[in-house]
């Protein structure tokens, strides 16, 4: 009876674990989607934001085709840095999209996964690099003699 009751309690415990794992999971997604934009106010950012981008781009060829200037003067230097401001602007207002903000959670998860990697050290990088170049330079000689080889034969039957 003791066995039965032990077996009980422990797959309780294991149930009860799991159910604790999958609460945090459970959190994020119902946290993602309250935070998700609504379908008319993503649209209307996607659009500003092709507007922008448009406006800078068709801005500064309109500039460059309609107004006679000196392109060495300092002109030239302000109308790219507005130019590519304007361009940053747009994309800004991408991030405040639905897709926006996914690749902004996508990037936070990816720094979070590039922490956890167990980077070699020096002496490591090293001994692995120093093997590379040896079997290159164990191939490139294999593929310069084979060559060498296929050039005599292909010289002794077309001679």
């Amino acid at each position: 009876m003791s066995e039965t009751k032990n077996v009980k309690t422990a797959e309780k415990t294991a149930v009860k674990k799991a159910e604790e794992k999958k609460a945090p999971v459970a959190k994020v997604n119902k946290s993602a989607k309250s935070e998700a934009v609504p379908l008319m106010l993503d649209r209307l950012l996607w659009l500003l934001s092709v507007v922008i981008i448009v406006a800078a781009i068709g801005g500064n060829f309109y500039y460059t085709q309609h107004y006679i200037i000196d392109e060495s003067t300092l002109s030239r230097l302000v109308r790219t840095v507005i130019v590519i401001a304007t361009i940053i602007v747009g994309l800004a207002v991408v991030l405040f999209t639905n897709k926006g903000r996914a690749l902004l959670t996508f990037g936070r998860e990816s720094y979070i996964e590039l922490r956890k990697v167990v980077w070699p050290t020096r002496q490591e990088a090293m001994q692995t690099t120093f093997i590379v170049f040896v079997a290159v330079c164990l191939v490139s000689l294999f593929l310069y003699l084979c060559d060498l080889v296929v050039l005599q034969v292909v010289r002794a039957i077309t001679l």
